[in-house]
Formats: structure tokens, C-alpha cells, sequence
């Protein structure tokens, strides 16, 4: 007797299969012949189904496994929200990527101001670091060609350094009054 397929498991067959590959069906006996799956001789492998992770769920595992261009790909449907832990990780997903981005401060200061205190730690890092690029105190010093600053643009530049070593202050001393150290 030819069969397509298997009338016990559904498994596709070809032409003059005795047995079912899959769940070893005799096709030999009679069809209300009980049947008796082949034995083989090989252990059968548990396999564990986990439940389907969420956006905000995996964005955190690829985060803390250090992944975050994965993470931020996972992120981007939490930026408008009031999330502060999917804003701190866009915010600093983008620092650890792209330092320039502008948004790389919009979301850690978003986080900072909801009160999540790493972000408050990594913006205040971030205006530390944009503050260092100027020496505050070759600012104190007054105008000099060799800081590679327009004459006219020296007092905008050392406002800016001063802003930023404030900010770094402040968010600082936030994060360390929330306990990061």
C-alpha cells in the first residue's frame, strides 16, 4: 500500500517507505493495527520554549550584554515615552555609539530629569567630557590664538566650558545624592 503520507503523524513520504521515518508507523499492518513507534537508539532532547521577549525586554539583555546598536534598534519605540529606563538606555546606547549625537543628551537629560540616576551619572560624565575640551582655566587666562579659537568667538567658547562643568556638577552630585558612585 502506497501512502503520501503518514496516517499517523502526517509525515510526507516517498514510494516504498515499510516505515514511517518520523514516528516509525509499520505501513504493513492493518490501518486498526495499534501503533508502535520504532525504537531508536538515541535519547530525546528536552527542548525548553522561553515565552516571546518583549521590545523593551530584549533591548535590556542585548544592553547589559554590552550590544547597544542591537539594543537601540530595540529602543526606538520608547522614544517618546516617559520611560525612564528605555530613555536612559537610548541616551546612553547613543553616547556609547555615536558621542556626537546630538539626542545622545536629549534622552540622558529626559532620563536625569525623570530622576533615573544613572542617567543623571552618564550626562553628567558627558558635560564633563565636553567640558574638558577646553581647559577652564587657559579660559581664565584670557584670549589666546593657540586655544584655536576666534578672538570673537572666545567669550561664547568660555561660557560654554563653564555651563558644561556646572551641568557636570549637577547632574553629578544628583547621582551621587541617588546613591551611584
Amino acid at each position: 500500500m502506497k501512502y503520501n503520507f503518514c496516517p499517523n503523524c502526517g509525515f510526507k513520504l516517498e514510494d516504498n517507505f515499510r516505515f514511517c521515518p518520523m514516528c516509525g508507523m509499520d505501513f504493513s499492518r492493518s490501518p486498526s493495527t495499534p501503533v508502535q513507534p520504532a525504537q531508536n537508539n538515541y535519547t530525546e532532547k528536552t527542548v525548553e520554549y522561553s515565552k516571546p521577549q518583549s521590545g523593551i525586554e530584549k533591548a535590556k539583555d542585548l544592553f547589559e550584554h554590552q550590544d547597544y546598536a542591537q539594543a537601540l534598534a530595540y529602543l526606538i519605540e520608547y522614544a517618546n515615552s516617559d520611560n525612564a529606563d528605555a530613555l536612559y538606555m537610548i541616551g546612553f546606547c547613543l553616547y556609547k555609539t555615536k558621542k556626537t549625537d546630538p539626542n545622545c543628551e536629549k534622552f540622558l537629560k529626559l532620563a536625569a530629569d525623570l530622576g533615573h540616576p544613572l542617567a543623571q551619572a552618564t550626562l553628567g560624565e558627558l558635560y564633563y567630557t565636553l567640558a574638558e575640551e577646553w581647559n577652564l582655566a587657559d579660559f581664565q587666562q584670557g584670549y589666546n590664538p593657540s586655544l584655536g579659537i576666534p578672538e570673537d568667538k572666545f567669550e561664547e567658547a568660555k561660557e560654554k566650558c563653564e555651563l558644561y562643568y556646572s551641568l557636570a556638577l549637577r547632574y553629578l552630585s544628583m547621582a551621587k545624592s541617588n546613591g551611584v558612585k
